[in-house]
């Protein structure tokens, strides 16, 4: 993106730096800002942009000493996993595995052997538990370690077929037949279609609408500019309809195997999802939304092992990075010393997973584990108890991120009346009270509050940019701003920027750069 244009955008909202220097906020507040900045980093909270070297990584160290210590772990890890002592066997693997663990130039041969075995200590821990994380804890380290080396595919895959048929006898009580592993090959087609479709229909954009032959101030750079933006847009509202389309099928599909439902469910969309600005690569951000008075122990249990088994097929893809498993002894998130959070993956790619574990994401249905400062959280909630997430005292206690996330969300498979509900609750919290257009003016400040050290330094530097940091959130941020002001509650940025249009709160001319600056930075 041309500086002009960043600095066009920040003069079309009013949002120059003495806007930001009329914003008044508590010192409390900022004083938990501070401190979540402070947790992520002592939480090995790293860009995914820029590997690092393990904290316990010396690439000086005698290499006869490594190998030493690397295969007595393996055995001793060995013999612990025969005699059953997994907590034994996880902590030698890990430690062979830290042993040489280096995320610059990885030894993936003995990565994967430490992986591998570690998958071996997961399965008999979801054996012992039944808990269905731990399966799929052990999926992702099998994942991980075919993605290091094709020395274990055959075995790997065959044993990734018996951790789905472990997880449904253990977790889900059912006993099922031979899992065909052509499903998983069927997905990864599927989403491998799915990528190439959108870089073709990209590349069509980029041929038959380029703005950047023209001169910045000829006026049809502007026109050709605007009628690239709205193709852009309907590229990004079909891969959205694709990826609703693909959860729906892998829901489905999973549904088939658990058996109905217990009551009447809908999974809404969170995040990119919901704003039509995902890609094929995206994480998948999500919730569940359960009938009004059905929310007890067994409908819990149901939708959790539903979930499970979502994110096992997900898992199954190759694309979860192992520390959004959040695996104690390799990324201990909990923990508030920095060198139980030590594993860098820079090796299995990144691209369709859920969301991570980790305390400051966990946009899923899992929700949140309690933590020091915060209770747990189910994002598999009623309406009316979802919406509770809007009110001030729960925002405040929970971050406001939170009720961020759940305020734009769109449906993604079961019933749809149930997403209508949920937005009617919601309406009553954010639109219709006495104190709504207060709240949502303090919603929208405490985004800016939140955004303004980083938005403050959209200066050139001639640096490299992280595009996701730098471009992508911008005007995203300045939409939703625009949304809350204005009361308005649809999820899509781009239906937001038409409905801003629509009821005059900007004019035509404004809503097109709006336009202009989501379609570059998506």
């Amino acid at each position: 993106m041309r500086p002009s244009q960043v600095n066009r955008l920040r003069h079309w909202l009013g949002l120059h730096t003495r806007f930001w220097s009329r914003l008044e906020y508590t010192p409390s507040y900022e004083s938990d800002i501070t401190k979540n900045k402070v947790q992520k980093q002592r939480l090995g909270h790293v860009s995914r942009d820029f590997p690092i070297t393990s904290p316990n990584t010396d690439v000086g160290e005698d290499k006869g000493h490594l190998s030493m210590s690397y295969e007595e772990s393996l055995t001793t890890g060995d013999r612990a996993l025969t005699d059953g002592k997994l907590d034994v066997a996880e902590e030698n693997f890990a430690s062979a595995l830290r042993e040489i663990h280096n995320p610059s130039k990885p030894d993936r041969g003995k990565e994967a052997e430490c992986l591998s075995r570690l998958g071996d200590v997961y399965v008999k821990r979801g054996e012992t538990t039944k808990e269905g994380m731990k399966f799929t804890q052990a999926a992702a380290l099998y994942n991980a370690a075919m993605a290091r080396t094709d020395k274990y595919k055959h075995s790997v895959t065959k044993r990734l077929q018996e951790i789905e048929q472990s997880f449904l006898h253990y977790t889900a009580n059912l006993e099922t037949k031979h899992v065909p592993p052509d499903l998983a090959i069927g997905h990864k087609k599927r989403l491998q279609e799915m990528r190439t479709r959108a870089k073709s229909q990209l590349e069509a954009i980029d041929q038959q609408h380029n703005p950047y032959q023209y001169d910045e101030d000829d006026p049809v750079m502007i026109t050709v500019e605007a009628e690239r933006a709205e193709a852009v847009k309907a590229l990004f509202k079909n891969i959205t309809k694709d990826r609703q389309s693909f959860i729906q099928d892998l829901v489905d599909e999973c549904i088939a195997t658990l058996g109905s439902p217990p009551c009447k469910y809908a999974f809404i969309g969170l995040g990119s999802q919901a704003t039509e600005l995902v890609t094929p690569y995206s994480d998948l951000e999500f919730a569940i939304l359960i009938e009004e008075g059905k929310d007890n122990d067994d409908t819990l249990r149901y939708f959790l092992n539903l979930t499970h088994y979502l994110h096992l097929k997900v898992i199954n893809l190759g694309e979860t990075i192992l520390p959004a498993m959040a695996i104690p002894s390799l990324n201990d998130f909990l923990s508030e010393d920095p060198e139980k959070t030590w594993f860098f993956d820079s090796v299995t790619p990144r691209g369709f997973a859920f969301d991570g574990f980790m305390p400051w994401a966990s946009k899923t249905p899992f929700g949140r584990d309690q933590t020091k400062r915060k209770l747990p959280v189910s994002l598999i909630q009623t309406p009316a108890e979802m919406a509770k997430f809007q009110l001030l005292d729960v925002s405040v206690a929970e971050g406001y991120h939170m009720s961020d996330i759940l305020r734009r969300v769109v449906f993604l498979t079961g019933e749809e009346a149930i997403v209508t509900t949920y937005m009617v609750k919601l309406n009553e919290v954010v639109t219709d009270g006495l104190l709504s257009p207060l709240l949502s003016r303090l919603f929208a400040l405490q985004i800016l509050e939140e955004n303004r050290e980083h938005l403050n330094s959209l200066e050139p530097t001639g640096q490299l940019l992280n595009v996701k940091k730098d471009i992508y959130r911008f005007p995203g941020i300045a939409i939703e701003v625009l949304a809350l002001c204005s009361q308005i509650s649809v999820a899509s940025a781009w239906d937001i920027i038409d409905r801003l249009k629509a009821i005059e709160k900007i004019k035509d001319e404004n809503a097109t750069h709006l336009t202009v600056l989501t379609s570059i930075s998506a």
